[in-house]
């Protein structure tokens, strides 16, 4: 079983660096989603009723594509959408727009494979929403941003330390947790050296030289000093992850 679980984790690796746009294998945070969801994959298994609320309005559903062919490929898989501060099921809002519309203790496991996080208004109401519907013993997967730029107005409303998600899931009724940084300062760094020169009123020409040597050049030098970091840098994640357990 456990050689079947490596070969498996090989094979999703493959296609999620392959697939999935901009993951590079040397990219912490990449790495740090790919084990989280790797996690979700491993408590699922065969039959287990999987919610996912995802987003579907932004640049993010091509990585949904790729989960849907690897993670969440063995279970009973049922997808809500998130946008404009509202739950979205099979096309219709709803409402009121913070309340799943399922019943309680419903699925085995929740897994938030859009960071939805900042985006919800009322971020307490959701995590219990979330709380209701897991079965006793059910798991909760959440991703939530801590350093990040401010973006999808108006619709951005929060950023989230790991003691506030503790807060959160602890309030929320969860029986424990766990959170981890997704990667670090010097992470966090590279990406806003990226956002300014993006902001930059380059021409296109131009625009795509310095993004060849962010990529190739400026990228690799900040993972190097990622990978240096003894824990200092997870006080500016871009994100945490969270694994609660009903």
């Amino acid at each position: 079983m456990e050689t079947e679980n490596i070969e498996k984790k090989k094979a999703f690796e493959k296609l999620f660096y392959a697939d999935v746009p901009k993951a590079r294998r040397s990219d912490p945070f990449f790495q740090s989603i790919f084990e989280f969801m790797w996690g979700a994959y491993k408590v699922s298994g065969k039959g287990a009723r999987v919610l996912n609320i995802y987003k579907g309005d932004d640049m993010s559903k091509g990585r949904e594509d790729v989960y849907k062919k690897t993670f969440l490929s063995e279970c009973e898989l049922v997808s809500i959408d998130f946008a404009r501060d509202t739950f979205i099921f099979e096309g219709k809002e709803c409402s009121p727009r913070h309340v799943l519309p399922f019943a309680d203790n419903s699925f085995d496991v929740v897994v938030t494979t859009k960071y939805i996080m900042e985006h919800v208004s009322e971020p307490y109401d959701v995590v219990k929403e979330i709380h209701r519907i897991l079965k006793p013993g059910g798991e909760a997967f959440i991703v939530a941003a801590h350093v990040r730029r401010q973006h999808q107005a108006p619709y951005d409303f929060f950023r989230f330390t790991e003691y506030g998600l503790a807060h959160l899931v602890t309030k929320a009724g969860f029986s424990s947790h766990e959170i981890k940084p997704t990667d670090g300062a010097m992470y966090t760094l590279a990406m806003y050296s990226y956002f300014f020169q993006r902001s930059m009123p380059f021409p296109k020409f131009i625009e795509k030289f310095f993004d060849a040597v962010y990529y190739y050049i400026k990228q690799p030098i900040y993972f190097f000093f990622h990978r240096m970091d003894s824990g200092y840098g997870r006080d500016l994640s871009s994100y945490f992850t969270v694994r609660a357990k009903k």
